[in-house]
C-alpha cells in the first residue's frame, strides 16, 4: 500500500504506433523525472524465461540539455509501473541540471542480451524507438526537501564533494548495519541459511521497530504480508537519522552469499543465471521510495556492490564482469542513479584485484551519466593493497577505508598527499572503523571522538561510524534495531560538521599539524594567515601555534556541547601561546584563530533539516489494489496518482523547518571542466 505524494505533476504524452512516451515530475531542477515509454504492443512478466525483459530488450533516453550537454540515461523494465511484476512500462529516471528546455530521444531495441550492450546500434528497433519531444525544467526552490534544493553531491577535483549549486559537503554517515536494507517490510526478503550474526534478529531480518514512532505522517506508507507497519519502522529509522544529522549511510544491495544473506534485489536466490538475471519490480519499487526519502532528509547512499565472503564475491559471473554482473550494475543505475547523493563503492574488503577494480569502474563509468564517485573498500590498516594501482586513475574519485583508530590522522594525511601527488586528488572517507569486533559502541564514545572524529575532520577526510560485532540490544554491523544506541556520537559529529561549515573555508585549508608545539595528539587545520582550527584532546598542554604575523581573535569551541566558550581574545605574538582552557581542562577542545576581518563561509551549516508533516495538501491513501499474481506479498496499491518514484516519490514531511537557510546558488564550472576531461581520457 503506497500513500500518495504531495507534489504538482506535469504530464507530457506523444503517441508512437503502438507506443505512449510519457514525463512524470515536477519538472523542477535536481527534482526525479521519470521517462516512461509504455508498449501497448507487449505485456510481459518479470518471471518470464523468454524473451527476458532485464536483458533481451534495452531502453535508453538520450538527453540533451538547452546548453547542449548530452546524457545517455539507461532504463528498465517496470512492470505496470506501480511496483507490480507484470505490464508494458519501461521506465528512465533523471534528474536534470539545468533550466530550460530540454530534448529527449527514445532509444528502445530487442535483441539477445542487449540490456548490456554498449553499442547503441545493437537490436531491432521497437514502437516508439527514436521519438522525440522536448520539456521544460524550472529552478528549484531554496526550501525544498535535502538535497533538491542544492544539487547533486558531484566530486570537481578536490578532497571535499561539492553539491552543484551549493556548498561543499563533509561526510559524517553510519557504516552499520550493513544489511541496512535487509528489512522484513520489503516484499521477498528471507535469511538465507549459511551466513554469520543475524541469528538474534526475528528471522534474521531487520524491523526497526522502535523507531516506527519516528514515522511521521506524509511519510511514505506501503505494507506486506509479512510486516504490517511496512514502510514505517526504516522510514522512521531514516527520520531519526537525519534527526541527528548523519547523512550517509552505507548499505549493500546484496550479500547472497555473504554475511547476512538476506539483501537482494533478484526473484529468486538460488544463484543460477535465470535468477541471477531476472529482478523483483515489487521491492526495488519499495527500495526507490526509501532511497527517495533518504535523498529528501539529506542523507547519502554509499551503495557497497559486493563483499568480501567468496561466496558473495563469485555470485555473479564467477567474480568475472561478465553478463550477470553487467546487469546487475545497469539495473540499479537505471534505478538509483538519479538521486542526487550516491557513491559507488564496488567491494567491502575487496578482493577483486587491480584488473577487475577498473573493469567494474569502467563499465559503470559508462553507465552512470550522473558520474557519481567511485571507489572500493579496504581491508583493515591496508589501503596501499587496493589503491596503489588506481592513484591518477579517473576512474576512481574517493577512498572508503577501513582503519584502527590510532590510524585515522595518517591515512588520511597520507592518501590526500599520494592521490593529488598522483594528479588526481581523491576525497578521503574512512568508512569503517576497526577493529572488526568493537568499532563504535555506546562505551567508547568519547575515547572515538578524541582517537577519530577530530582526527579525520581536521586532517582533511570524511567519517562513516562501523558498529562492530554486538548482540541485541546495542547491535552490530549486522544486527541493530535501535540506532539510538550511539546517539552521543551523532551528536558530536554533528556539533564537528556543524562548526567546520559555519567557521571555516575547509576544502582551502590543509592539515598542518607541525604549526603546534607543546601539544601532544593535538590536530591543526590551517589556511595559513587567515584562519586556523586546532584540536586539542586534552587542554592540560595547550601549546604554542605558530601563524604567519599580525593580529588574530581566539575564540574557544567545545566540541561536547557544540557551542563556544567566552568572549574572543586577541593574540598579536607569534607564536601565539594558546592558553588555559576555559574549564574542564583534562576534556578535549577546538580553538579557532582567525585574523580581525575573517568572513566565515556563506552557507548553510547543515543541509539535513527536520521536516514537519504538511497538514495542508490531501494525502488520502488510494486503496484500488492491482495485485500482481506472481507478487504474493505485494500489497501496494494502484499508484496512477504517484507518479515520480517508480511511479512516483513521496514527498517526505511537507514545509522546510524554519532553521532550513537558503543555500548559496553557484554555477560550477569547474565540474564541466572535470566532466569532459574524465570521458576523454
Amino acid at each position: 500500500m503506497l500513500k500518495a505524494p504531495a507534489f504538482t505533476l506535469a504530464l507530457l504524452t506523444m503517441s508512437a504506433a503502438a507506443a505512449d512516451v510519457s514525463i512524470n515530475g515536477s519538472m523542477k531542477k535536481w527534482h526525479p523525472l521519470i521517462i516512461d515509454n509504455v508498449d501497448a504492443t507487449s505485456t510481459l512478466n518479470e518471471r518470464l524465461l523468454q524473451p527476458n525483459p532485464f536483458l533481451n530488450f534495452r531502453y535508453n533516453v538520450l538527453l540533451t540539455s538547452p546548453s547542449g550537454n548530452e546524457y545517455t540515461v539507461p532504463g528498465y523494465f517496470a512492470g505496470n509501473g506501480q511496483g507490480h511484476g507484470t505490464g508494458s512500462t519501461w521506465r528512465a529516471k533523471f534528474s536534470a541540471d539545468e533550466t530550460g528546455e530540454w530534448r529527449y530521444q527514445i532509444s528502445f531495441r530487442q535483441g539477445e542480451n542487449i540490456a548490456v550492450s554498449l553499442n547503441a546500434e545493437d537490436g531491432t528497433p521497437l514502437p516508439s524507438d527514436g521519438e522525440s519531444g522536448t520539456f521544460t525544467i524550472t529552478s528549484q526552490s531554496s526550501d525544498d526537501p535535502g538535497f533538491l534544493s542544492s544539487g547533486r553531491i558531484q566530486y570537481t577535483g578536490e578532497h571535499y564533494l561539492k553539491f552543484a549549486d551549493g556548498p561543499y559537503w563533509i561526510k559524517g554517515g553510519i557504516d552499520s548495519p550493513e544489511n541496512f536494507m535487509g528489512y522484513a517490510g520489503f516484499d521477498n526478503t528471507r535469511d538465507h541459511p549459511g551466513g554469520a550474526g543475524t541469528n538474534s534478529l526475528a528471522d534474521g531480518i531487520h524491523r526497526y521497530e522502535t523507531h516506527t514512532a519516528d514515522w511521521r505522517e506524509g511519510d511514505p506508507l506501503f505494507t506486506n504480508s509479512a510486516n504490517p507497519d511496512g514502510a514505517k519502522g526504516i522510514i522512521g529509522a531514516i527520520n531519526y537519522l537525519s534527526d541527528q544529522q548523519i547523512n550517509s549511510i552505507y548499505f549493500l544491495p546484496m550479500n547472497l552469499g555473504g554475511d547476512g544473506r538476506e539483501t537482494y534485489p533478484f526473484i529468486n536466490t538460488s544463484g543460477s543465471d535465470y535468477d541471477n538475471t531476472h529482478y523483483d519490480i515489487s521491492k526495488l519499487f519499495q527500495w526507490s521510495i526509501v532511497l527517495d526519502h533518504m535523498q529528501n532528509r539529506g542523507i547519502a547512499s554509499n551503495i557497497v556492490l559486493g563483499e568480501v565472503e567468496i561466496g558473495n564475491t563469485n555470485w555473479l559471473d564467477n567474480g568475472q564482469l561478465g553478463i550477470q554482473r553487467k546487469l546487475f550494475y545497469r539495473e540499479l543505475i537505471a534505478r538509483f542513479t538519479h538521486l542526487l547523493g550516491i557513491k559507488w563503492n564496488l567491494s567491502e574488503e575487496s578482493r577483486y584485484g587491480d584488473e577487475r577494480h577498473l573493469q567494474f569502474a569502467d563499465y559503470i563509468r559508462k553507465l552512470d551519466w550522473a558520474e557519481h564517485p567511485v571507489t572500493v573498500h579496504t581491508h583493515l590498516d591496508d589501503p596501499a593493497s587496493q589503491y596503489n594501482a588506481l592513484l591518477g586513475n579517473p576512474l576512481f574519485d574517493a577512498s572508503s577505508i577501513q582503519f584502527n583508530p590510532g590510524r585515522a590522522e595518517e591515512f588520511v594525511e597520507t592518501w590526500r598527499r599520494e592521490t593529488a601527488d598522483a594528479g588526481w586528488p581523491w576525497v578521503i572517507d574512512m568508512d569503517e572503523v576497526g577493529p572488526g569486533s568493537v568499532g563504535l559502541t555506546d562505551r567508547n564514545i568519547d575515547e572515538l571522538r578524541k582517537s577519530v572524529l577530530y582526527p579525520v575532520y581536521f586532517s582533511g577526510g570524511n567519517i562513516e561510524w562501523y558498529f562492530g560485532y554486538h548482540l541485541l540490544p546495542l547491535g552490530g554491523d549486522m544486527r541493530t534495531e535501535n540506532f539510538r544506541t550511539r546517539e552521543p556520537m551523532y551528536q558530536y559529529t554533528g556539533y564537528a560538521r556543524t562548526f567546520m561549515q559555519s567557521h571555516l573555508p575547509f576544502w582551502e585549508m590543509q592539515p598542518a599539524d607541525e604549526l603546534l608545539n607543546g601539544s601532544d595528539n593535538a590536530q591543526v587545520l590551517a589556511k595559513e594567515g587567515v584562519v586556523y582550527a586546532v584540536y586539542l584532546p586534552s587542554a592540560t598542554q595547550t601549546g604554542e601555534l605558530t601563524v604567519a604575523d599580525g593580529e588574530y581573535d581566539v575564540r574557544w569551541f567545545n566540541p561536547r556541547t557544540g557551542q563556544f566558550t567566552g568572549e574572543a581574545t586577541t593574540a598579536t605574538t607569534n607564536p601565539i601561546i594558546i592558553g588555559p582552557a576555559p574549564d574542564s581542562e583534562n576534556e578535549d577542545w577546538v580553538i579557532l584563530v582567525s585574523t580581525p576581518g575573517y568572513t566565515p563561509p556563506d552557507f548553510s551549516p547543515d543541509m539535513n533539516t527536520e521536516q514537519e508533516p504538511d497538514t495542508d495538501t490531501d494525502t488520502d491513501t488510494d486503496t484500488d489494489t492491482d495485485t500482481d499474481t506472481d507478487d504474493e506479498e505485494n500489497t501496494n496499491t494502484d499508484t496512477a496518482n504517484n507518479p515520480q518514484l517508480g511511479g512516483a516519490i513521496p514527498k517526505s514531511g511537507g514545509s522546510a523547518d524554519p532553521r532550513f537557510y537558503a543555500v548559496l546558488l553557484v554555477a560550477l564550472v569547474v565540474s564541466g571542466l572535470v566532466r569532459r576531461k574524465r570521458w576523454k581520457l
